[in-house]
């Protein structure tokens, strides 16, 4: 099964396999080429991991944070979300018919830094729509699906919660 990691660096594709005692990714890149990195990892405790990435130690912490994944290592702090094919299918097609809109929730506790929208504005899907910084992190927040800004919820210095309302999205109007 193939697993979509988003982040602010872009998107990326993965398709975990084994081959026998071993668990191969196999990254899909954009030219449609792969590259294989033979991967393992033990779970610490308090969210610790020790990834192991083609023989390379690599620490790292991980926890959840709200629909988010943040990932902790090589001294960088990564905001994650991660969906798989049938949950990508899925979505597809919500949105084509019309689906429900969305609601942009905080990752994780922090302070609203910016704003990229105002009501009545529409949207693109993985857009940037408002940024929260975080442990001196600034996290921007994307946009999953097009669609029409219906309510900002919050104002920029504001701090927020975890799980925290920041922006309704309706599903864009159909033209007829």
């Amino acid at each position: 099964m193939k697993y979509f990691a988003h982040t602010t660096l872009g998107e990326r594709c993965f398709e975990f396999r084994r081959d026998g005692r071993r668990i191969l990714a196999v990254e899909t890149l954009e030219d449609g080429s792969s590259r294989t990195f033979e991967v393992d990892l033990s779970p610490g405790s308090d969210g610790a991991v020790s990834l192991l990435v083609d023989g390379r130690n690599i620490d790292c912490l991980i926890e959840r944070a709200g629909s988010s994944t943040v990932v902790q290592l090589l001294g960088e702090r990564v905001v994650l979300e991660v969906e798989d094919e049938r949950e990508r299918a899925a979505a597809a097609v919500a949105g084509h018919k019309g689906g429900l809109g969305q609601l942009i929730e905080a990752a994780m506790p922090g302070v609203v830094v910016d704003i990229q929208c105002a009501e009545g504005d529409t949207v693109v899907a993985g857009s940037t729509i408002v940024i929260l910084e975080a442990m001196k992190m600034q996290n921007p927040m994307h946009v999953e699906a097009d669609g029409v800004v219906s309510k900002v919820h919050v104002e920029v210095g504001q701090a927020v919660s975890a799980g925290e309302l920041l922006i309704e999205i309706d599903p864009p109007e159909e033209s007829s």
